[in-house]
């Protein structure tokens, strides 16, 4: 007789990955790191908008016009996460991000 299915484990493991995430968004806001990009307590967003199975939300300017963006999740976790927050000019930062997946895809440089 089987004591247990598939689904389970599934469900259980999507339940610790949660609980973990939970508890690691409870810290920053207990240490108060994630108010730059995550937004202050109240703080509502400029404009939101999903797209290819990327949750975006734009906040306000950042008070020294620093670019700012955040990018997350990924198709190996539990519970899709994938997520964008950007504070600054919508084309900049959509510019930003072109540099830096150049910067990626480049990788670093062969010093051998």
């Amino acid at each position: 007789m089987q004591t247990h299915m598939d689904s389970d484990f599934a469900g259980e493991t999507r339940k610790r990955f949660m609980e973990a995430l939970e508890a690691r968004a409870d810290k920053a806001i207990q240490d108060q790191t994630s108010k730059i990009t995550g937004g202050m307590d109240g703080e509502q967003p400029i404009n939101q908008w999903k797209r290819r199975g990327v949750e975006v939300r734009e906040l306000p300017a950042d008070e020294q016009g620093i670019l700012r963006i955040s990018v997350g999740g990924g198709d190996d976790t539990p519970v899709s996460l994938n997520y964008c927050v950007f504070r600054g000019n919508h084309a900049k930062c959509v510019d930003l991000l072109r540099k830096a997946l150049i910067a990626l895809q480049e990788g670093p440089e062969n010093h051998g």
